[in-house]
């Protein structure tokens, strides 16, 4: 196993103290020991999420960006492998019949689909999370988010200025955590962009913000959410509602819905929530039934191109009308988060 810190290979033996025998670095993680990754598994996971350290991110990203990495058959699977394995070493003196019947256990785990679901339990990735930062410290770029107790992030004084801003597009999320890695990104800041999400967040400049997009004739506003049943209702409420932006804007959905998550299998969640059938298709109808995606299975980076992509490109745009039966008055941007994007996001640190 390598130590993260020299680069030095060590063997089991050599780091039976967990403890690099060159520089005497710690490991955080012993996979001869149970742990599903070695720390140079669990580092790149976190250089993936922060694109090597430009992009900030959430423990979430990690979490799903190992998970990505772990995702399996689920039990059965591994029982045949397992039991395959073991068969091929009893095979060396084995009958021909035993050597068909381990042929046989292989083949049927290589047929075996993969786990559609997350693989990795998020206690134990809390633990392993815990781990790594009380051996190697906070990574670069990592957001830590505030205590909603605490109070505000600014007093009132520092953001009364907010009213003097003009913004003609606002994203409106599901999760305050969205809005965080938008903002820790500077998404709003390079691309002239109200950040909200629909909970009620950032609560010191929430209701000012809000009001203020209200009174814009000319705002368009994107809908930001997980696949979830309530997030893909997020662009109907936004059009619907007049406490939001009820016949005094452009709504867009941008996603993720099903079929933004369909390439995301392995990351899947399992279903909790009823489904509104008035806002989503059959087919998502089926699959919302069964399953959930969040929008942090995807990397931060990519998030941030593809909603760069969905403010700035309209001509990919159908109303709802023509994708739902309860359409309402929005529209739909199906493309944009469709695939990976190299767009720029419009600021002089763009990451195209």
């Amino acid at each position: 196993m390598k130590c993260i810190k020299c680069q030095a290979d060590c063997t089991y033996p050599q780091r039976s103290d967990g403890r690099c025998p060159k520089c005497r670095q710690q490991f955080a993680f012993e996979p001869r020991t149970g742990a599903i990754i070695s720390d140079a598994g669990f580092e790149s996971a976190i250089s993936a999420v922060s694109s090597q350290g430009s992009v900030r991110f959430l423990p979430e990203h990690v979490y799903y960006e190992l998970a990505r990495r772990k995702k399996g058959g689920g039990g059965g699977r591994a029982f045949m492998y397992t039991l395959g394995g073991a068969g091929a070493i009893a095979a060396i003196v084995a009958t021909p019949l035993f050597l068909i019947g381990t042929a046989a256990c292989i083949g049927i785990g290589a047929m075996m689909p993969p786990k559609k679901t997350v693989n990795v339990e998020r206690s134990t990735f809390d633990q392993m999370w815990s781990r790594w930062l009380d051996v190697h410290g906070a990574p670069k770029g990592l957001i830590v988010r505030r205590d909603a107790t605490r109070g505000p992030y600014r007093s009132e004084t520092q953001h009364a200025d907010i009213q003097h801003y003009s913004f003609d597009r606002a994203v409106i999320c599901d999760r305050p955590e969205t809005v965080d890695v938008l903002l820790a990104n500077n998404f709003h800041f390079e691309n002239n962009c109200a950040v909200l999400a629909v909970t009620g967040y950032p609560e010191h400049a929430f209701s000012t913000v809000r009001d203020m997009l209200k009174n814009n004739p000319r705002l368009t506003v994107f809908a930001l959410h997980d696949a979830t049943p309530e997030g893909c209702g997020l662009a109907h409420k936004l059009a619907s509602d007049e406490r939001w932006f009820r016949g005094s804007a452009r709504v867009v959905e941008v996603g993720i819905r099903p079929a933004h998550a369909r390439s995301l299998k392995g990351v899947w969640r399992a279903a909790t929530t009823p489904v509104d059938t008035a806002v989503v298709t059959d087919d998502e109808r089926r699959w919302l039934t069964n399953y959930t995606c969040e929008l942090a299975a995807i990397r931060p980076e990519q998030v941030i191109k593809r909603l760069f992509t969905a403010i700035t490109k309209e001509d990919t745009l159908q109303p709802a009308s023509d994708y739902i039966a309860d359409g309402g008055d929005y529209y739909v941007d199906s493309f944009s988060f469709s695939r990976n994007s190299e767009a720029s996001d419009g600021g002089d640190d763009s990451f195209g």
